[in-house]
């Protein structure tokens, strides 16, 4: 779920998508893809919404109206949410869960976008809050790094920057020994 104020709306037919560009300070814009027929009106001012992965956008899957459990306040930072949410991690502002949580028995994904400039290093974008947070970095590899809490993992690994693809957070469900 993510929030923000909306510009740029284009209004989609029975046959064409329509989008809209999302804004949130301290976050690049983000463009949302609405299926073609979805919304069938004009989306305005404040809100939430639930996106799910999209090419090349996140894909619009509905509003969550203000006082819902799910609604993050004007001017909340971050102005985005996910349930379930990583353990013991607060996305920074400048990025937004895209996706609902992909939750498997061996482990839980995210997948995030941080804008097109810090997508390309969602390692160096991300490091500084896990270590504001209490996270130690346990190892890096070519494309992905492994942060540890207590006795919880969380691997960042890099998107392709193929249209689609995210920076993906990965909790193991059971963390990996050592570090």
């Amino acid at each position: 779920m993510v929030c923000g104020t909306i510009r740029d709306f284009v209004r989609d037919t029975p046959q064409s998508d329509a989008s809209f560009v999302l804004d949130s300070p301290g976050r690049d814009p983000l463009k949302i893809t609405i299926p073609a027929g979805r919304l069938g009106s004009q989306a305005a001012n404040y809100v939430c919404v639930q996106v799910q992965r999209g090419n090349p956008n996140p894909r619009f899957d509905g509003f969550f109206p203000g006082g819902t459990e799910a609604f993050v306040r004007e001017g909340a930072v971050p102005a985005t949410a996910a349930s379930p949410a990583p353990p013991g991690f607060t996305l920074p502002q400048a990025c937004a869960f895209v996706a609902t949580p992909s939750v498997a028995p061996a482990q839980t994904d995210w997948l995030v976008e941080c804008g097109a400039s810090r997508d390309r290093d969602a390692r160096g974008t991300l490091a500084p809050e896990l270590t504001r947070q209490g996270w130690s970095l346990c190892g890096s590899g070519l494309a992905a790094a492994q942060w540890r809490k207590g006795t919880t993992a969380l691997v960042i690994s890099e998107s392709s920057l193929a249209p689609g693809d995210y920076p993906r957070l990965t909790q193991p469900a059971t963390a990996p020994p050592g570090c």
